[in-house]
């Protein structure tokens, strides 16, 4: 087991150099060839490239053999906050813009009242925006925060910077704690156009509901991530008393006329 665990180390090692060194569509040895300049079997070669595959390092296409592909961005998820008070997230690798599409204040709706919980009608700030990596379309994003605690945003800020240090510097409302929930999904019309998918394609949905440092629920985000070149991992601390931390699964929400 250990010599085959090495094996599998020395190939991916071997492999991620390779890509290294070359360009997005680039072409990389066969596996027939990888095999044998490595001394490892197809299997054990094969279910390195699965991995690679999997995690968007390389593409293979029947007939053409394996090219270079674009690895997903990786976002670490942490318990506990932040130093800033803001999101406990470490920043994704890539640089990351936005692009408001509409805003406008609008009244909550029986949806977004229960989640914010606050009467419906309550006037609610609804920002829509894409998110781009390098100025690829990443993800889409819309966010719901009450009104009242941002008079007079800034929206062009909230393209060129955290939309949570914007909140924490001009209005004094820090994000300190959030609930929430991803759920893989596949892209409608108008979110395949916002993110270079064809209809259909997987996406990684995910929605937020969050408190400031009074406790209050100030924000309902949903969010829309391309499934192929983005993916989410979480940090868990083993050694704490499982009354402090916690993992609730729940079943998704049944559709409307569906029990």
């Amino acid at each position: 087991m250990t010599v085959s665990l090495r094996k599998r180390d020395r190939a991916r090692e071997h492999l991620i150099g390779l890509i290294e060194t070359r360009a997005v569509g680039q072409a990389i040895p066969s596996e027939r060839q990888l095999s044998a300049d490595l001394g490892i079997s197809r299997p054990t070669l094969r279910s390195v490239v699965d991995e690679l595959i999997r995690d968007g390092w390389l593409v293979r296409q029947h007939g053409r053999g394996m090219f270079v592909g674009t690895p997903k961005i990786a976002q670490k998820i942490v318990g506990g906050p932040s130093h800033t008070g803001g999101a406990a997230y470490p920043p994704a690798p890539g640089t990351w813009t936005s692009r408001v599409l509409s805003h406008s204040v609008v009244p909550a709706g029986m949806a977004i009242g229960s989640r914010l919980r606050v009467k419906p009608g309550t006037p609610v700030l609804r920002i829509a925006r894409q998110r781009l990596v390098d100025g690829e379309p990443m993800s889409l994003e819309t966010i719901h925060v009450l009104d009242e605690l941002v008079p007079g945003i800034d929206i062009t800020a909230v393209e060129t910077g955290s939309f949570y240090a914007l909140l924490r510097d001009r209005y004094d409302v820090i994000p300190t704690e959030a609930e929430q929930i991803h759920e893989a999904a596949a892209a409608d019309a108008t979110e395949a156009a916002l993110l270079g998918l064809t209809e259909g394609a997987p996406i990684l949905t995910l929605e937020r509901i969050t408190r400031d440092q009074h406790g209050r629920l100030f924000e309902y985000t949903r969010a829309s991530y391309r499934g192929d070149r983005y993916r989410v991992t979480s940090h868990l601390s083993l050694t704490t008393s499982p009354t402090r931390h916690h993992t609730r699964i729940t079943p998704a929400p049944a559709a409307p006329g569906h029990p």
